[in-house]
């Protein structure tokens, strides 16, 4: 693969901007922000520079995708430069929607963001055709794009590794003094202006051509046809084999299996569109059928998928994740209703229906922001109110103590509030501002201390979130009582179940069960026998006592056990653990222990 020479890069530049002239603006735009922005760091002053990058990085798609429709349908020049303006006008208008400053405004808007650009991305790939029956010029031009994208990041990673390298023989040869930021303000750069431009420079301009164009590179059917469909049919034979188990043992899916549906769906859909131009050969009937039966198998996952969130959404509401899986579940539907019921089969169904959905998710009433604030300040309401905290819309704190349950989840959905939305809509509930201005800045308030307005006190560890991880730590400085044992190991560091571990040159070993909650320690001399200690007694009382809440340390004697035999007495202090609540089942995955023991 020959890279391109800077003559090259110079001229292709000069063609790309006059073909695509605020398409090379926006990237302009974007790449003096950029080093702007890294230039700026570390500066605690409120800046606009990370909003007008977000817009110029959603504005590239977007402006391509207007570029192109022009083009492919040969509008008047007049109708592209209105178009072109409509665009730089919508995109004015999302600046302007965003905070000043952005950096630690509430995440919804990173959120949002996504979403317009994966519309915006999927917008340039299906816009130019429209609902037309070129699907094979669709393909080609799309074949085109991202192969060309995949050889534009390949030459920027390779341009920057050798600018890079160069730099920094300048340092240590010449002894320059080189600021860490160049290599990013370099990468911006690279990014911004080389591969963009050399990315316009592959776009296609032949429009009739690509619905004649027949080429299918070899890499892509061996990509498709040998490593994807492995994927997908381990996928689909873990999948059927678990709907077989629920249907047996008559249970509910669980909410982990959605990933599994959602990689097999991706991996299925991609597999099909990279092997569409070949599906009619004499050599590829498998490929016919792929597209015959793929979507027919598709519909038991996605009714699982549909059982599996909708479960979580009316035990804890809506947020971003739940509201995503149930619009990934009906797009899946809608497409297995089309292509296992429609006679076109119109490959543009798959882009163009998933960028609609992402649009339609960013809008009105229906948004994800406004169903997932809505869900859990609802939520929030129905907790206070039950707890006669928020009494005639008002907060008051109760006259007794919050059932532990409750406490839990009220602060679970202020956290959620806080990083994704703010406080906005419960602001009106509380006689406090739950949001200060400093130096120039807007500051929220913590959840422990919105919390301890309403007079509860701040709990985060969350029974409802399986999965989660918590980290319990003894406090390091505490003496340890070493009275009535003859020796100690310190600092034994387990991570999984294993088999026996010398305990340095002391001749005791141990050794931790497959469920990591059964230890054994033992001589190496059989007549000193050996003790078993069960871990999980001390797990769930240190869960319940410190679990839930954020303690600095533990104090190290409420970490400890003892256990003894006729032959050996031994003590264990858990300085550290890190466990997870699965299905209301502690699972601990890695311990800091030292052991104390005494052969009697």
């Amino acid at each position: 693969m020959k890279l391109p020479s800077l003559q090259q890069i110079a001229q292709e530049m000069l063609s790309v901007f006059r073909r695509f002239p605020l398409v090379m603006l926006d990237a302009m735009v974007g790449t003096v922000t950029a080093v702007m922005l890294i230039e700026h760091e570390g500066s605690a002053e409120p800046t606009i520079l990370l909003n007008i990058l977000l817009t110029a990085l959603l504005g590239f798609p977007f402006l391509l995708g207007i570029a192109l429709i022009a083009e492919k349908r040969a509008w008047t020049r007049a109708y592209h430069l209105a178009a072109q303006v409509a665009g730089v006008i919508l995109l004015f208008l999302y600046s302007h929607s965003l905070p000043v400053p952005l950096d630690g405004a509430p995440a919804f808007h990173i959120v949002r963001f996504l979403l317009l650009l994966a519309a915006a991305i999927l917008f340039l790939m299906a816009g130019p055709f429209g609902w037309n029956r070129e699907q094979n010029g669709f393909w080609q031009f799309n074949k085109q794009i991202i192969l060309r994208a995949a050889i534009a990041v390949f030459y920027s990673g390779v341009l920057q590794l050798g600018l890079s390298l160069a730099l920094a023989a300048l340092e240590e040869l010449f002894g320059m003094n080189i600021p860490g930021r160049r290599y990013g303000e370099l990468w911006a750069v690279i990014a911004g202006l080389f591969a963009t431009s050399f990315f316009l420079a592959g776009v296609p301009e032949d429009w009739k051509g690509l619905e004649q164009s027949r080429d299918y590179p070899k890499g892509v059917k061996i990509f498709a046809q040998h490593i994807l469909s492995t994927v997908i049919l381990v996928y689909l034979v873990i999948l059927y084999a678990y709907i077989i188990k629920i249907i047996l043992a008559w249970s509910w899916p669980q909410g982990w299996v959605s990933g599994l549906i959602l990689g097999f769906s991706a991996s299925g859909l991609l597999a099909l569109l990279l092997l569409w131009p070949i599906r009619e050969r004499e050599e590829n009937k498998w490929g016919r059928l792929a597209w015959r039966w793929f979507f027919i198998l598709l519909l038991p996952p996605v009714v699982m998928l549909f059982l599996a969130i909708w479960r979580r959404v009316s035990e804890y509401g809506f947020t971003e994740s739940r509201y995503l899986g149930i619009a990934v579940a009906l797009y899946l539907a809608i497409l297995v209703l089309y292509f296992t019921l429609s006679r076109s089969k119109n490959i543009k169904m798959i882009p163009g229906l998933l960028g609609l959905f992402a649009l339609l998710a960013c809008l009105g009433p229906w948004s994800i922001k406004s169903v997932s604030e809505k869900s859990q300040t609802a939520r929030l309401q129905s907790l206070l109110s039950k707890n006669e905290i928020l009494v005639d819309g008002k907060i008051n704190k109760p006259a007794v103590q919050v059932p532990e349950e409750d406490a839990l989840q009220i602060s679970s959905v202020i956290s959620y509030l806080e990083e994704m939305h703010g406080y906005d809509r419960i602001q009106s509930w509380f006689s406090e501002k739950l949001v200060k201005g400093t130096e120039g800045k807007q500051v929220r308030l913590s959840p422990s201390e919105v919390t301890g307005l309403m007079g509860i006190e701040y709990m985060r560890g969350v029974r409802s979130f399986a999965g989660e991880e918590r980290t319990l730590s003894g406090k390091h400085e505490s003496i340890l009582d070493i009275s009535g044992y003859d020796h100690m190991f310190q600092r034994l560091n387990i991570e999984k179940a294993q088999g026996p571990l010398k305990l340095g040159e002391s001749g005791l070993s141990c050794s931790l069960d497959s469920t990591m909650k059964i230890m054994t320690l033992s001589a190496d001399e059989s007549s000193a026998g050996s003790v078993q200690v069960d871990l999980l007694p001390l797990l769930t009382q240190l869960f319940a006592e410190y679990g839930r809440t954020n303690p600095d340390y533990i104090p190290l004697e409420k970490m400890s056990l003892t256990a003894e035999n006729d032959h050996l007495k031994v003590k264990i202090y858990t300085r550290y653990i890190r466990l997870r609540l699965d299905d209301e089942v502690l699972q601990p995955l890695s311990y800091v222990l030292d052991v104390l023991y005494r052969a009697k």
